[in-house]
């Protein structure tokens, strides 16, 4: 919070150690999803429920998503010389929409892996329609941050950026950030 209220915010890509840990993360996800699919499989059919199939149809997004960050978006935020502004619409979401997609597909595919209640009570399309409104809700969230974090400095006249940089700024010096 206290690196959001700064004038102006530098936000770099992951370092080489982060993206292993996110890789191998993803190979985990993989490895532990296959032999839960396997074992309760050879169980029942029936284990195959909407919500494990809406999952696993997010996994593959999670993946595909996780091409265009470091294909796409990461290298959009080294780029020297251009700032990425909320005005450049382009930039702005072609950075938010992968990164508010990640973060959203990994808390969500976490929570679907234990939302027991919903195996048989919830169909597919309402499993990928609450996943629609998290990202919807975590793509505002990015943006709302990219806007922070592209203002180079204050306005004369203060907006609503300045002021909720000036209170996320109080609040990591009360918190020790």
């Amino acid at each position: 919070m206290g690196k959001l209220s700064a004038y102006p915010v530098r936000i770099a890509p992951p370092n080489p150690f982060v993206m292993r840990l996110v890789s191998a993360a993803l190979l985990l996800l993989y490895a532990s999803g296959a032999l839960l699919l396997w074992m309760g499989l050879s169980e029942s059919a029936s284990y195959l429920n909407p919500k494990l199939q809406a999952k696993l149809l997010l996994v593959g997004l999670l993946s595909a998503n996780a091409l265009v960050l470091h294909w796409v978006s990461f290298p959009r935020l080294v780029r020297r010389g251009r700032r990425l502004t909320p005005l450049n619409l382009h930039d702005a979401c072609g950075v938010a929409a992968p990164v508010a997609l990640s973060n959203c597909l990994w808390m969500y595919c976490a929570f679907l892996g234990i939302a027991r209640p919903w195996n048989q009570g919830v169909t597919m399309s309402e499993v990928l329609l609450v996943g629609a409104l998290l990202f919807a809700l975590s793509f505002a969230s990015v943006l709302v941050v990219l806007t922070l974090a592209s203002r180079a400095r204050p306005r004369g006249k203060p907006d609503w950026v300045d002021s909720l940089k000036g209170r996320l700024g109080a609040l990591g010096a009360a918190l020790g950030t």
